[in-house]
């Protein structure tokens, strides 16, 4: 549009009008593609103002305009080098056309021409300044956008991992509460026979027994599926956990089952934290329930020694002629959920033979931080 209206007119009557046409044109294509391919499209540009300079014998306002546009495309598309060598060669080529092409009044002082270049390299000024500010304002607008990726990706792994971490925390409830339970009442029901034969005067208590643990494992599991419906952790049901207070309590409903089970405590159990009782609580229900389990009518003591920061507990049972080996292809995850436990108060686990006895034993430490 600017080359229609401007001067010379859009004709081919001469060769100045033919080749400011053909400028035109030119120029106007170039510009189309000058963000898919900014350095050739500058560059034809150049070549077509260079023709425009040597035939057309006046400025123009289309070629004042196809300046501008190249000068700000430079900091818009190009990277250094190129975006400085371009604008470079833009404000030499103005300054060029400025000071030789011939003007309407033949000897014009030299200094109004020097005006006319300075007010020209303002122009272009104006035109790169601002294409670095937006440049600027695109790399922004990027980096916003790559780093609410990035905010996004991260929260997503996030969720993920919090998802894996509810599931292996529910697993560990799951396996603590239920595991124990269930191979309790399982001993329990094995150890009838040997009641029966030995005193059946209490074969009624250790079904009552076998009784009362099944009704609990059964409140265990609505406990955990109504923690699981339920959005808000205040409107959950809230029964008392366990502590090392309960291991008494613990240890008697195994008292007719074919192992004897002794318990030594040193300290005060009621000084221990909730959160540390309750590890510690789960742990020695793990152990005896794998001790009844797998060394059936082996011996176990349990050993609780309070101190002033820490509880260290031991869970030793002797070797068995009965011991039970574990079927192939069944995990630790017992013992992997006790070292769970003790790492996550920042204490220790460890499991394994007993070089003395030959049985089983299960030592952990159970730090927490004074008040």
């Amino acid at each position: 549009m600017l080359g229609a209206i401007s001067r010379p007119t859009l004709s081919f009557a001469t060769p100045e009008q033919v080749a400011y046409s053909f400028v035109v044109f030119g120029c106007s294509i170039a510009l189309i593609f000058r963000r898919l391919r900014p350095r050739l499209a500058l560059a034809v540009v150049g070549v077509l103002l260079f023709v425009h300079l040597v035939v057309v014998q006046e400025l123009t306002v289309f070629a004042g305009a196809v300046c501008l546009i190249g000068a700000y495309t430079t900091q818009t598309r190009l990277l250094p080098p190129w975006r400085w060598g371009y604008a470079a060669v833009i404000y030499v080529g103005a300054g060029v056309a400025v000071l030789t092409v011939p003007t309407p009044a033949p000897g014009t002082d030299w200094k109004v021409r020097l005006v006319i270049s300075a007010a020209a390299a303002a122009l272009i000024t104006v035109a790169v300044l601002a294409g670095i500010v937006r440049r600027n304002r695109k790399a922004r607008y990027e980096d916003a956008l790559e780093r609410a990726a990035a905010l996004e990706a991260r929260q997503a792994v996030e969720r993920r991992l919090a998802a894996v971490e509810e599931r292996t925390r529910i697993a560990r409830e799951m396996h603590d509460v239920l595991g124990h339970s269930l191979n309790t009442i399982a001993i329990q029901a094995e150890g009838v026979r040997y009641v029966v034969r030995t005193d059946p005067q209490r074969t009624d208590q250790v079904l009552a027994d076998i009784g009362r643990l099944s009704r609990t494992a059964v409140d265990d599991v609505r406990d955990l599926i109504s923690v699981l419906a339920t959005d808000d952790e205040g409107k959950a049901p809230v029964r008392p956990t366990p502590t090392l207070r309960d291991v008494r309590e613990l240890i008697s409903d195994l008292q007719y089952t074919r192992a004897a089970i002794r318990l030594h405590v040193e300290g005060d159990l009621t000084s221990i934290p909730d959160q540390v009782g309750l590890a510690g609580y789960r742990i020695v229900q793990e152990s005896l329930t794998n001790a009844l389990k797998y060394a059936d009518g082996a011996a176990v003591s349990v050993r609780i020694l309070v101190h002033d920061d820490s509880v260290e507990l031991t869970v030793l049972n002797a070797a068995s002629g009965e011991r039970r080996t574990r079927p192939r292809g069944v995990s630790h995850h017992g013992i992997i959920g006790m070292q769970e436990r003790a790492r996550a108060l920042g204490g220790t686990l460890t499991a394994g033979p007993d070089p003395n006895t030959g049985g089983w034993v299960v030592a952990a430490s159970l730090p927490w931080r004074q008040s």
